[in-house]
């Protein structure tokens, strides 16, 4: 009589379960892709409630045996994915012999891994998109590869079965169902088809990849997912009327320049935004969070969006940037340059002025702030809501044009010895700010251009301010030694031997430094 080693294969394996502490059930009939059900018998720790040790986990196993060792062995497709559906651990033992040998020589035991799922579903969807459904009748090989070996008892089974699991046999179910689910999706899109409707469709379908929000009207849309990168006709969703939105991302990206013609200037990255060939129309869109330049090459024109609303929460090194690019807008006269790698291309922009000549003042103090923050180890305490930076703005603006603007007037108390003011070409101004939980501080030089006595007071009238240093200390600190040092600081650069003239009462300044 002909031996069988499917028969001994699955004897031999019966044999190992109880040295590896399982009992084996086997199916009546066999019909559903595995041979034994292990249910590993339960090992009760006496360090833990009985009512707290539910752990009783299971395990498919599918047995190949083959007297053919230079032949990986196959299995039916069916079968395979019966071990893959099911919602247990899942393993197939396959058992090498020789010819009429009563025990195996090698024997391998191939866990149904996220690798093995994956093969195996991409393999069904293909023989179903080639027309054939019935996965019954097609043999694959068993993956070897992913296998390991044990030792010729059986030896080594429940340790490989149970590192399987991971842990909590519930969790392991949970994961590999969700594989099971998603697998084959994430590198594939889905695919769409559908109608636009009006003479104008191709524009339409140009400026929805033109960036930000958009959406328009189609219909007759045909949803097809591919998975693994195969269609199916029966995993299709057909809706007849539909709103299609997107969000398309950037192609490439580009620099912005804007500069007035009183100097001011800022430069900014943005994101580049073309539409496809087959769009009608030659619109290039550049936009960034708060700037965006819509370009129209056939009808020759140019448009800008400036997004300033306050209820955005915004880092400070974008406030600022929309407080700079305020400030500039507001001027008369004014040009934006867009460099696009190596190319550049400058641009005239309209005499209109923006609402926002409250900013010029307070601009480039607020850029020196910035930078200086970004150049410490500070950072600013997370994003800042846009109204609230304007308030902030608002309420120290004329310390923040300090640092900034001529023809400041300051006006001081006489005292004896004020005749010192006499012999002073510049007064140097202390001032600090809280920032987002930071505290800045400077000293400011500021020309003496003219200057009157009343009976009480002292009027000084400045010339261009010059910012001698500055630093970026925690809330609340003392930058006395801050100002001792810029104060010989700003003597040394002037040449300066006499004593230095200093305000004080400049926000939070407490300083050493005496008036002499």
């Amino acid at each position: 009589m002909k031996s069988d080693p499917g028969t001994r294969g699955q004897n031999e394996l019966v044999g190992w379960c109880e040295p590896e502490h399982f009992i084996a059930h086997k199916p009546d009939p066999d019909r559903l892709g595995w041979d034994f059900l292990l249910e590993a018998t339960p090992d009760h720790s006496p360090d833990r409630p009985l009512d707290q040790q539910n752990s009783l986990p299971k395990f498919l196993l599918q047995v190949k045996s083959t007297e053919q060792q230079s032949r990986v062995p196959r299995i039916k497709l069916s079968a395979l994915k019966h071990l893959v559906d099911a919602d247990l651990p899942a393993a197939i033992a396959v058992l090498y012999y020789t010819k009429a040998s009563r025990r195996s020589v090698r024997r391998l035991i191939v866990p149904i891994d996220d690798g093995v799922i994956a093969d195996t579903l991409r393999a069904v969807r293909e023989q179903e998109a080639a027309g054939n459904r019935a996965i019954h009748n097609v043999k694959v090989p068993v993956p070897v590869a992913r296998g390991v070996e044990i030792g010729p008892d059986g030896e080594g089974l429940s340790t490989h079965l149970h590192q399987m699991l991971g842990g909590d046999p519930s969790r392991y179910v949970s994961r590999k169902i969700n594989f099971r689910e998603s697998c084959g999706f994430d590198d594939e899109p889905t695919v769409g088809r559908f109608f636009i409707p009006g003479e104008n469709a191709r524009q339409k379908l140009g400026e929805l990849f033109l960036g930000s929000h958009r959406e328009i009207e189609v219909s007759d849309l045909i949803i097809e997912r591919r998975r693994f990168g195969v269609p199916l006709k029966n995993d299709q969703l057909y809706i007849r009327d539909a709103i299609l939105a997107m969000n398309a991302p950037p192609i490439s990206s580009a620099s912005i320049e804007i500069e007035s013609s009183s100097g001011e200037w800022i430069a900014f990255s943005v994101d580049v935004f073309i539409p496809p060939p087959f769009a009608e129309g030659a619109t290039i869109r550049f936009a960034n969070q708060f700037f965006e330049l819509n370009m129209d090459f056939e009808k020759r024109w140019a448009g800008m969006v400036f997004n300033y609303e306050g209820e955005r929460d915004v880092d400070l090194a974008e406030a600022v940037s929309i407080v700079e690019l305020g400030a500039i807008l507001a001027r008369e006269s004014k040009s934006v340059t867009i460099h696009f790698g190596e190319a550049q291309l400058p641009l005239e922009m309209s005499s209109d002025q923006g609402p926002f000549s409250h900013w010029i003042p307070v601009a480039p103090v607020l850029r020196r702030i910035s930078d200086a923050i970004e150049r410490s180890q500070r950072r600013a305490g997370g994003p800042i809501k846009l109204s609230s930076f304007y308030e902030w703005v608002e309420d120290n603006a004329e310390l923040l044009a300090l640092g900034s603007t001529p023809g400041v007037n300051m006006f001081f108390p006489r005292w004896a010895d004020d005749a010192i003011v006499d012999s002073q070409e510049v007064i140097l101004a202390p001032m600090s700010v809280d920032i987002a939980g930071i505290l800045y501080s400077a000293l400011v030089e500021v020309p003496i251009v003219s200057m009157s006595r009343a009976d009480n007071e002292i009027r000084l009238i400045g010339g261009q301010p010059t910012i001698v240093d500055d630093v970026v200390r925690a809330h609340g600190s003392d930058i006395s030694d801050f100002i001792d040092f810029a104060v010989e600081k700003s003597r040394r650069r002037r040449n300066s031997n006499g004593p230095a003239f200093v305000a004080g009462g400049f926000e939070n300044w407490t300083s050493s430094a005496k008036r002499n």
